[in-house]
């Protein structure tokens, strides 16, 4: 739990620093540095999970702020995929029933995401879409009222256009890092860690289609192109580090 704890504490204050700076290229080195430290602890974590026979899969409400969730939840989906987890817009009925009595937790606006994995996984995926998320909308805000030709206010279809194409080019370079750092992985005995982390997603899966048998796949559009342009740019620019996985890996102690 310490080394949690520390690992945890190191990456709040990287992605911290990340939020902070107003240069881009010193955003995308820190939160690199953020998501090396991430998938390197993820996998240490399930290595250590099943050599002691432990890990428990649960579920974690994050609430998706207004306006447009349901392109910002897109980014939560990406972030949480590429961690081993799974983001479904929504509740399970048995959370909403259990909650109906409470009514602060429909408070506000915005929309509420069911995330699924292993309990050591869901801390890291919060503390990174929460951060990929400031620095999208502060990108996003800079960019200030977008006009078409004729004087037509295109800033909403511009800024769902912008966080779209931002949650899918993260998706694509976090699961590229993911991807990375699994292929160099072993276990203590110098065996591919890769049959563990596959067998550890697949128990995520089993668990959403239970819990959500009815789930289908969110539908999004884009219709601005400036905005597909700029979320492309910003997300390539949050560079997660995937150039920086490639050495090897020492194996977990035995």
């Amino acid at each position: 739990m310490e080394e949690r704890d520390r690992i945890l504490e190191k990456v709040r204050a990287l992605l911290a620093k990340a939020e902070s700076t107003q240069f881009a290229e010193e955003a995308a080195l820190y939160t690199a540095k953020a998501q090396e430290l991430i998938a390197s602890h993820a996998i240490d974590m399930a290595l250590l999970e099943e050599r002691e026979g432990r890990g428990r899969i649960v579920t974690r409400l994050i609430q998706i702020p207004s306006p447009y969730p349901k392109e910002k939840f897109l980014l939560l989906g990406g972030v949480a995929r590429a961690n081993n987890c799974r983001a479904i817009l929504g509740l399970e009925r048995e959370t909403v029933m259990r909650m109906a009595d409470d009514g602060s937790l429909f408070d506000g606006d915005g929309k509420w995401a069911t995330v699924v994995g292993h309990e050591s996984d869901l801390d890291l995926v919060e503390i990174l879409f929460t951060s990929l998320l400031v620095q999208a909308v502060n990108v996003m805000l800079a960019h200030g009222t977008q006009m078409n030709a004729w004087g037509e206010n295109r800033t909403k279809s511009f800024r769902r256009s912008f966080l779209n194409q931002f949650a899918w080019t993260i998706r694509e370079r976090l699961e590229a890092a993911r991807d990375t750092a699994r292929d160099v992985a072993t276990t203590p005995s110098g065996d591919s860690a890769l049959p563990v982390l596959v067998r550890r997603d697949e128990a995520v899966d089993q668990d959403v289609s239970e819990r959500f048998p009815n789930v289908t796949s969110l539908r999004t559009s884009v219709s601005n192109h400036d905005g597909v342009l700029a979320g492309h740019d910003a997300g390539q620019r949050a560079d997660i580090g995937t150039t920086r996985m490639g050495g090897r890996r020492r194996s977990l102690p035995g």
